[in-house]
């Protein structure tokens, strides 16, 4: 039975961790700076427990501050602010475990049971729910935003101090195992307040990839295949089936590294190094599942078609295993892929038909479910770029061609031009742009694109999108490097997204109604980075593809107009 205070055990992580800062202020910062954030936080109280008068206090001792007080006072709040929200993501944990141990409580509010047990209530048939959770593809979107920043270091900590409060939540405990928990947490606050809250320099596009990758390594990693589960029985008790090893109804993607509207510093060159990390980092990861799955499926009970994959080895599940990790090992980051989840969904058949289902559901699911959400890359990276850099692009193309200035066009002829560029294949001449590097680089991009993995990337989004031309512009570019990514125009104007219909609607009606819009279904007005449609995996470099618009939005069928699902990530 869920305790009478369900939030007592939060008040007190919040109260301990409090208590441990100030005595490592104390230590650290000395008695006048424990006792001038002590009388604030008093103050701050009073206000928040409205007594009109005392925020009005707050403004005088708070001005009168000299610097040397200031700064550590203000990184003693923002400690503990960062401290409480750790107690409080704990607390989540928490309570779902205990809603979990009440055998006799209803779903949690929030949780997948809830909703589809309210779903179902509300008249939805479990046929249909089935369907919708198994064809559903929600992308979680990482970027550098600057006003979240943290620290990896610090970051790496934060994880640390959440753990250890887990380990204080163990009953059995004993007394001498407890306070060491406790001296680990007292270590961990006073690291928090020894490191620098912020860099001295700036970072750099890698160093902002690699800090977004930092969230996949220390909790996405993990977090995916437990959710996943969580889902799957859900949706078993909700629909009396299970949810399929590669359906991956959460999925990744990033603006890091491939924003260059965003971040002038992002190039070409930093666009694919960034697909290269990601790549890198992903083989590891999966090849650390296949070393504990090769010391784990030591059984020989194989199937007929896993014998004969493993050649008659003694130790079949081994050796179909062994030659996978041979060829992780041996990966090339800028090549294809190597394909993780046919030899493994091969050895989950081979189990369950030869009654080692147990097995097959431990961690050779989770590795497959990891390969359906994460890819071979974990996260799709995104290409954004302003819509005036391409117009700039094409501008110079054409006065390379004919002498004459695409930006002197009018929409209607800018239109017209680049159709025809598409429907005929026009080719770029050699040496455009000259000494206009932005125009070079642009161009690089698109040829970067175009030989990057298509596994790695997602959508290429167009900032500040005004009229057709400027996704045909893309599309032309794409189609003239071989590249074929989704496009998704960004309309970030009040005009713009009055005439965002008609000009969809116009991409849409030219010529063939499927160039826009892809396979049979029409489309509403793309209004973000991120549609339902985000996930579908592009065609390999080089392939042909459809006419013109055909990679605008694409999706299977009516897709409404939506707003960007991001998520900022960790920078160093």
């Amino acid at each position: 039975m869920a305790p009478a205070d369900p939030h007592k055990p939060l008040r007190g992580d919040v109260s301990l961790l409090g208590d441990m800062l100030g005595q490592t202020l104390r230590a650290r910062e000395g008695p006048d700076v424990f006792e001038t954030v002590e009388r604030v936080r008093r103050i701050a109280k009073a206000a928040r427990q409205q007594d009109e008068h005392a925020l009005a206090a707050l403004e005088e001792p708070l001005q009168a501050l000299p610097l040397s007080m200031a700064v550590p006072v203000a990184r003693a709040f923002s400690h503990f602010l960062t401290l409480a929200n750790i107690a409080e993501q704990h607390h989540r944990v928490r309570r779902r475990r205990d809603y979990q141990r009440d055998a006799a409580s209803a779903a949690q509010p929030g949780s997948c049971a809830a909703a589809f047990a309210e779903l179902i209530a509300a008249g939805v048939t479990p046929a249909a729910l089935y369907d919708a959770v198994t064809s559903m593809r929600v992308e979680i979107v990482l970027t550098a935003h600057p006003t979240a920043i943290t620290r990896r270091t610090l970051a790496a900590k934060h994880v640390r101090i959440a753990d250890a409060l887990g380990r204080l939540d163990r009953p059995e405990l004993a007394p001498p195992e407890r306070e060491a928990v406790l001296e680990d947490l007292r270590r961990l606050v006073l690291e928090m307040w020894g490191t620098e809250d912020v860099r001295l320099t700036r970072p750099t596009p890698m160093e902002e990839v690699r800090s977004g990758l930092f969230i996949f390594e220390q909790s996405l990693w993990d977090a995916v295949p437990v959710y996943l589960r969580a889902l799957d029985s859900a949706l078993r008790q909700a629909t009396g089936r299970s949810l399929p090893l590669d359906a991956a109804p959460v999925a990744f993607g990033s603006w890091i590294g491939g924003d260059r509207d965003g971040n002038p510093a992002i190039t070409s060159a930093v666009t694919r190094e960034a697909c290269r990390t990601a790549r890198t980092l992903a083989t590891g990861l999966f090849a650390r599942e296949i070393e504990s799955l090769w010391s784990e499926l030591s059984v020989t009970p194989a199937s007929e078609e896993l014998r004969a994959r493993a050649g008659g080895a003694r130790e079949p599940y081994r050796a179909v295993l062994r030659d996978l990790r041979v060829r992780l090992r041996a990966a090339d980051p800028s090549a294809p892929a190597v394909d993780l989840y046919e030899p493994l969904a091969l050895c989950h058949r081979s189990l369950v038909a030869t009654g080692q289902a147990l097995l097959a559901d431990g961690r050779l699911a989770d590795v497959l479910r990891r390969v359906a959400a994460l890819g071979s890359s974990l996260v799709r990276l995104d290409v954004r770029q302003h819509s005036d850099r391409h117009a700039a692009a094409i501008d110079a193309i054409t006065r390379a061609q004919s002498g004459e200035s695409y930006l002197a066009w009018t929409e209607p002829e800018r239109q017209r031009f680049l159709r025809r560029a598409i429907d005929q294949g026009l080719a770029i001449p050699a040496n455009v742009g000259g000494d206009d590097d932005a125009v070079r680089e642009v161009l690089a991009t698109f040829k970067a694109i175009a030989e990057i993995p298509a596994d790695c990337l997602g959508a290429y989004v167009i900032s500040m999108t005004r009229a057709p031309s400027d996704v045909l512009a893309v599309q032309y570019l794409q189609r003239a490097f071989g590249s074929s990514l989704r496009v998704v125009p960004l309309f970030e104007e009040v005009a713009t997204l009055e005439r965002a219909a008609d000009m969809m609607r116009a991409l849409w009606m030219h010529d063939a109604s499927d160039r826009v819009g892809g396979s049979g279904g029409a489309m509403p007005a793309t209004l973000a980075a991120r549609t339902s449609g985000a996930s579908e995996p592009r065609e390999r470099s080089g392939d042909p593809g459809g006419p013109a618009s055909d990679r605008v939005g694409r999706a299977g069928g009516a897709m409404p107009a939506t707003l960007a699902a991001r998520t900022s990530g960790a920078s160093e």
